[in-house]
């Protein structure tokens, strides 16, 4: 439509909407008529504004700006963009909402897929009404974000126009292979993994389609139900392969999924007919000057890093070849296929590269083999005999195969090889390709250690491409020298790829420059590659830069800037995995041996490529089929065992015993399903602990007391996917899993279904922990019920709350109430049977250890044992672990299950006293066994999110310092090309550490801290809302030198990063920064410092903060600095030793202070008629009290009395109440504003009124939790200290507060018994921790005139997930009420603001509909 003409009619009228997003500018043209006469899609190359003056520009060269009556602005931009033209803003989900409501009055749901974001909108039309309204919206987690652009990339980097035939190719596909579609991370690494095994493309296609619906259903829809008729709009709905995708991914006709005509418009649209529908001003248009003056500031306003300086580093890629007279020159081949180039070499005898060609795989390895090939042949082919092959690279089974490879090695082992050839004194190497990155760690010639990345830190190097594509400017030249010219190279993200590109897009909508977006995203690679690849690993003095990342001169002069050290690029640093393969295929080739390479004849030969399932197991693999003309014998690719594998790479796998099998075998005894005789039927899930661990314990009193046990089917492809498709929330793998386990239960027919909510794990001697079961393992029963409320009876389900931990106090009486009720069972028979289900499992784990103890002894001849440190679950379940046990048996490895270890002797409490899981504690004992036991090696399976393992792999890399371990992150993505490699490159590197010699080492533990404060210090809190200023005072009252830290910045964030691995908690990486930055303070003296970190006795991850903050204090050399570690066991009474009384008094006083001021502060801002008065007095009331606190309290009830009178005095507007949002969730960031995104003045300004819980609740809570355990502990003594605590308690709010209550809303103020009560009917009150408060004020207040509740989770929370999971369930007990998931990880994205807007919208309207407009005079 872009005629440059002039259409304007005389006198006509104009509106303009336009809708400024990350990847594209939509601008609609409206006449007065409501016709939409111009519609225009551009895509901004990180531009959005220079893109917006360009197009305002041409438009206005048709239409004068005195025409243009109104503009309607949306989108990540429109704010600004509002702000430089002038208009009216309108949030997009209100958009999307508005034009679909009118144009499409009877659609139910909106599917709005843009460049970054994934919405889903859900409308309703009430009788009588013209338009269908908003009713609820779902966004994309930040993990899904860039789902749209995400499709651009891979359609560019297979080489697939993405405007019509990426979704033509994928309409080809019949059977699309299932590809992980959780994040794009995770689905580039899929989609390589079916390029590597030669699936064809537009299967591949197909199944970015398929993978990108199943995402949208169950990451952004998650259990709500999408309603008929459907809209798809966005930019994506152009794709024909989404449009089929969705379709069968959703069960809709033809006619229940619309296509709008102008679907990518359909944001700009809307915000047109929501600003003319009368809603707002009609928004004049401005004119261009302010946006002209914008563009030409240099902006630069941002938090930068140092620029980047070119390095002095040489680059060669000289060829040698010299004639060998007339004779053909010997050469060795090697062939390196990667996930974005595929490498060919020729060297000669002494390593000269003869020939080299580096070239795209786009998708196609075999394409690129035979292309390769054939330009080398075309180069020197007639003048060379190969007389040697070898291949490396994801793909190399298949290239090795395709070419009669006389060698096929994993790339750990090709690089390194390359590298020492050329300089045997390299003692580290960073390759980072496409894909895949990785570290070597080399001594003395050999390889010692090695990782690659994890999933998080997958992706670099084509993230590079891509954000270069979408910038507009050139990877080859371009990208490097911008970069090294930025003055100001802006700060990113460094968690993965998907964050950077987040963070990304916030800098170009506020109008960061090019050169700075290139030159902060040359840092964030190199910090995603230190601190998820290398993380504390030794970096030498001698460190090769490899790989084709290399050829980028700002990230290398990134690394020298960020490591301070010289980078030195080997020659042919971009093929040096094919030059290790060739050197490799030479040192294997024996005198006289004839090499197996089938010549270059193979770069013509044709070849069919067919696909089929395998169904000769669970498993269901599929196998690509490649048939080459003229061999008779076909490849096959694919499958996780040997059955298609060619002869020769067949390995033995039944010579030595596997364990894992032998553990099941015990583990299910002499079970054998009954047939149905009449008794009721318990279905047990084969999954998580109930099964793996505790079956024997469960089948055994399950029959003593009348039931038939029937198992679910072992774990398979169909039910993971039953399973993604049925969670409300993303948890680790194995807790994902049980949600398939139990609809598995549910098909079959069960009577009910044993989810046991297990707190605890049995007492073992000198255990001086509560023995928590992990969060999600505790908790996983809430989360599936809330996942399938309303599809089953819930009355199916037994879940008994169980305390192994105190068997007689509690677990037994547990059972014999919960089954004598339900089930009118005597009392006698359930007791009976536990026992007898005890004794049976106490047999089942000494049988275990003896049988483990007989195999130790008698190894068999030149095998490798390996403990595999994991959870049972994990680490026995072959379909969840990718088979590993035969992966390691297969390469001569014996894998033997840590509970075959005899690990009673192991007192690990001395270090790691409060270690409360169960299965960590066994895990750290088996390291310590593994590091001491010549021989031995472990293998560490995990999960990706498992929470635990952000700690405890911390305290395995300590305890195995002087031993390389391979640790191995499984999830649904995973694909067992990458556990091979990894496999084959750790036996490598075990071969080259046991050539050196052992080295001294220290291995750093987590040593006792003191529960109270040593003298002579000064102590410091780490700030966490304003009450920490009355806590520090409270301690200064006792005569502790008390501080608080400052608030936490970008630098506190930051520095906590750097020494973490980013998959802690957030606050813990807040407060970690917080105290290190103080102790780098220059001037600071370690030995005059102690830093508050409390004891927590689990479940969740924060009694482990302290311990990690030890190790790293002594690790980084601050040994003298104290942690002060009092605990909630006892409610903190601890930490002010013979002063703890007057300390807790004081403190309890001071929480009771601030919870008061600061609600009046919540209540009375928003309504203040002179902005700024709420807040002195605010600021007035926290010094004076502050004052009296460190006076012992001297005056305190009176300065309340004095605060409450002056904030009524402020002069206020109260003639309209705003609508209330209460903000629950983690303790340390509800109320934390530098640690939430400012989320309660930001609701504020977008006008509600905002109410938090008082922080003195938890201290309740934790009183509350003392009682409790004391009388299972049978400590009489606690008993009757708390319940005086708890007394005093109230008698000091009731003495503070007397009188000046009336002066609150007391009606938002919930009791913790009512909490805790309310809190059952989602997460059990015995759950301890956030979620039961959370749940329990969330049910207490939607009844009491709440209109919204904002629940604030640390990014990856485990009880926040658990929070999250069962939140929906919750809204729809309470009218739908909107309850909005904040995950926040100190990462502002532009989604966030957006989700707000649309958020305290819907609040408006619930509390128009729900509650009676009041005022409040």
């Amino acid at each position: 439509m872009d005629t440059g003409k002039d259409n304007s009619s005389p006198g006509e009228k104009y509106f303009l909407g336009l809708d400024i997003g990350s990847v594209s500018l939509n601008t609609v043209l409206f006449d007065s008529s409501g016709r939409i006469i111009e519609d225009f899609y551009d895509y901004v190359h990180g531009k959005p504004f220079n893109k917006l003056h360009e197009r305002l520009t041409l438009l206005l060269n048709d239409y004068p700006a005195d025409a243009i009556e109104g503009v309607a602005l949306t989108g990540t931009g429109g704010k600004l963009a509002a702000e430089l033209i002038g208009g009216v803003f309108v949030n997009e989900i209100i958009s999307q909402a508005a034009s679909t409501g009118r144009l499409y009055p009877d659609a139910r749901t909106v599917i709005e897929i843009g460049g970054e974001d994934s919405k889903l909108i859900v409308l309703e039309r009430e009788p009588g009404d013209e338009y269908a309204r908003l009713v609820d919206f779902e966004m994309n987690s930040i993990c899904a974000a860039g789902t749209g652009s995400f499709l651009d990339q891979q359609a560019r980097r297979i080489g697939v126009p993405i405007e019509k035939e990426f979704g033509e190719m994928a309409m080809k596909s019949v059977n699309p292979p299932r590809i992980a579609g959780r994040c794009s991370v995770f689905a580039k690494s899929d989609m390589i993994h079916h390029q590597q095994i030669a699936t064809p493309l537009h299967d591949i296609v197909a199944g970015l389609c398929f993978a990108l619906a199943r995402n949208f259903r169950s990451t952004v829809a998650r259990s709500k139900e999408i309603k008929k008729p459907v809209v798809f709009s966005g930019g994506v709905a152009a794709n024909e392969g989404m449009v089929r995708a969705f379709r069968e991914v959703l069960g809709l006709t033809d006619g229940e999924l619309i296509i709008p005509e102008h679907h990518a418009s359909m944001g700009a649209i809307g915000a047109v007919m929501y600003v003319r529908s009368g809603a707002t001003g009609t928004g004049k248009f401005d004119g261009l000057q302010k946006l002209h003056e914008y563009l030409e500031r240099s902006t630069t306003l941002f938090v930068s890093l140092p620029q980047l300086r070119e390095s002095e580093a040489l680059y060669s890629k000289e060829v040698k070849f010299m004639k060998n007279g007339t004779e053909k020159l010997p050469v060795y081949l090697g062939i390196d296929v990667g996930s974005l180039s595929t490498n060919v070499v020729l060297i000669d005898a002494d390593h000269n590269v003869v020939a080299r060609r580096y070239l795209p795989t786009a998708g196609k390895p075999l394409e690129a083999i035979q292309r390769g090939m054939t330009e080398i042949y075309d180069e020197v082919g007639e003048e060379v005999e190969v007389i040697g092959a070898g291949t490396t690279g994801s793909g190399r089974y298949l290239t090795g195969d395709f070419i009669g490879a006389d060698t096929i090695r994993n790339e750990i082992t090709a690089q390194a090889t390359a590298a020492i050839d050329y300089d045997p004194t390299v003692d580290t190497i960073f390759e980072i390709g496409g894909q895949d990155s990785k570290y070597i760690s080399i001594e003395n010639g050999v390889v010692v250690d090695f990782e690659m990345n994890k999933v998080c830190a997958a992706g670099t190097g084509s993230f590079l491409e891509e954000q270069a594509e979408k910038l507009n400017i050139s990877i080859v030249g371009e990208f490097g020298s911008m970069a090294l010219k930025s003055a100001s190279p802006v700060k990113l993200g460094d968690r993965c790829t998907v964050f950077m590109e987040s963070d990304l897009n916030s800098f170009m909508q506020k109008g960061a420059r090019n050169d700075n977006l290139v030159g902060g995203l040359a840092y964030s690679i190199v910090y995603n590659y230190l601190q998820k690849v290398v993380a504390d690993r030794r970096i030498g003095d001698k460190i090769f830069f490899q790989g084709g990342v290399t050829n980028n001169k700002a990230v290398v002069a990134a690394f020298e800037q960020v490591l301070g050290k010289k980078i030195i690029i080997p020659p042919h640093f971009d093929v040096t995995g094919a030059i290790g393969a060739a050197i490799l295929a030479q040192n294997t080739m024996t005198e006289g041996q004839k090499s197996t390479f089938k010549g270059f004849g193979i770069r013509n030969a044709s070849y069919e490529i067919t696909r089929f399932v395998c169904n000769g197991c669970t498993n269901h693999c599929e196998i690509s089929r490649v048939k080459i003309a003229g061999e008779s014998k076909s490849l096959y690719y694919g499958g996780r065992c040997e059955k298609y594998e060619i002869d020769s790479r067949k390995k033995k796998t039944d010579l030595l015993p596997n364990l894992f099998k032998k553990r099941t075998e015990m583990l299910m005894g002499d079970y054998l399903e009954r047939e149905a005789d009449g008794r009721p039927t318990v279905g047990i899930p084969r999954a998580l602990m109930i099964y793996y661990q505790q079956f024997p314990f469960w089948r055994t009193f399950f029959e003593e007391v009348g039931f038939n046990v029937i198992l679910s089917r072992e774990s398979d492809k169909s039910l993971v996917t039953r399973s993604l498709e049925t969670v409300t929330a993303e948890t680790c793998l194995p807790v994902e899993l049980m949600h398939g386990h139990v609809v598995d239960l549910i098909d079959r027919g069960a009577d009910y279904i044993f989810l046991p909510f297990i707190v605890s794990g049995k007492y073992r001697e000198g255990d001086t922990t509560t023995n928590s079961n992990c969060p999600w393992i505790q908790s996983f029963p809430f989360m599936v019920k809330a996942a399938l409320r309303g599809k089953v009876d819930e009355k199916k389900f037994l879940t008994p709350t169980l305390h192994f931990r105190y068997f007689e106090r509690a677990l037994v009486k547990e059972m014999t109430a919960f089954f004598g009720e339900r089930f009118k069972l005597d009392a006698g028979k359930i007791k009976n049977a536990i026992y007898k289900a005890d004794g049976v499992q106490v047999a089942f784990e000494k049988g275990l250890v003896e049988f483990g103890r007989t195999v130790m002894d008698n190894l068999p001849e030149g095998c490798r044992p390996v403990i595999i440190l994991g959870r049972p679950y994990n680490s026995s379940d072959p379909h969840l672990n990718l088979n590993l046990a035969e992966k390691l048996l297969a390469q001569n490895v014996m894998p033997i299950p840590l509970d075959m270890l005899d690990l009673s002797p192991a007192h690990i409490y001395g270090n790691y006293r409060n270690m409360y899981w169960p299965n960590g504690q066994k895990m750290i004992a088996a390291a310590q066994h593994v590091a001491k036991t010549e021989g031995l090696y472990a293998v560490y399976i995990s999960n990706f999110r498992c929470g635990p393992d952000s700690f405890i792999w911390h305290y395995v890399t300590e305890e195995l310092k002087g031993k390389p371990f391979l640790h191995l992150e499984v999830d649904e993505h995973s694909a067992d090309a990458g556990m091979v490699t990894r496999i084959e490159a750790f036996l490598d590197s075990l071969k080259g550490s046991e050539q050196n010699e052992k080295k001294e080492i220290e291995v750093i533990r987590p040593r006792p801290s003191p529960a109270e404060p040593p003298v002579n210090r000064t102590l410091y809190f780490p700030y966490m809302h304003d009450g920490a200023y009355f806590v520090a005072a409270a301690a200064r009252s006792v005569g502790i030198p008390s501080e608080v830290l400052p608030k936490q910045t970008e630098e506190d964030i930051a520095l906590g990063r750097k020494y973490t691995s980013s998959k802690e908690c957030f606050p813990m990486i807040c407060t970690t920064g917080s105290f290190l930055k103080k102790l780098m303070e220059p001037g600071a003296d370690p030995s005059r410092m102690s830093f508050f970190m409390p004891d927590h006795n689990g479940p969740c991850r924060f009694g482990q903060y302290n311990q990690f903050q030890r190790i790293l204090f002594d690790r980084l050399g601050f040994r003298e600095a104290e942690l002060v570690t009092p605990s909630n066991d006892t409610s903190y009474a601890d930490l002010a030793g013979d002063r703890s009384q007057r300390f807790r008094i004081n403190a309890w006083k001071g929480f009771v202070a601030f919870d008061y001021i600061r609600k009046l502060y919540r209540e009375i801002r928003p309504y203040e008629l002179n902005p700024g008065d709420t807040e002195a007095v605010y600021q007035a009331a926290l010094k004076k009290s502050e004052a009296s606190i460190e006076n012992n309290c001297r005056g305190l009830r009176r300065i309340l009395v004095e605060t409450a009178h002056e904030f009524m005095a402020v002069k206020v507007d109260r003639s309209r109440r705003k609508p209330v949002i209460a903000v629950i969730g983690e303790v340390y960031m509800r109320d934390n504003a530098g640690c939430n995104g400012n989320i309660a003045n930001r609701l504020e300004a977008l006008g509600a009124e905002v109410t938090i819980g008082p922080f003195s609740e938890w201290i309740t809570y934790s009183t509350h939790r003392y009682t409790r355990d004391s009388r299972w502990k049978n400590d009489t003594r606690g008993v009757i200290k708390s319940k005086i605590q708890a007394i005093g308690q109230e008698v000091i709010v009731d003495y503070l507060l007397r009188g000046i209550n009336k002066y609150t809303d007391t009606t938002k103020d919930v009791s913790l018994h009512e909490m805790l009560e309310l809190s059952n009917r989602y997460v059990s009150e015995f759950y301890d921790g956030d979620p039961p408060i959370a749940m329990g004020t969330s049910a207490a207040l939607a009844k009491r005139g709440v209109s919204g509740i904002a629940a604030i989770l640390p990014f990856t929370c485990m009880p926040g997930t658990l929070v999250a999971s069962v939140s929906d369930s919750f809204r729809k007990d309470n009218n739908n009420i909107p309850f909005l998931n904040i995950p926040y990880d100190g990462q502002d994205t532009v989604s966030l603001e957006t989700r707000l807007q649309a958020f305290v919208f819907q609040v408006r309207e619930y509390a128009e509909a729900h509650q009676p407009v009041s005022s409040l005079q």
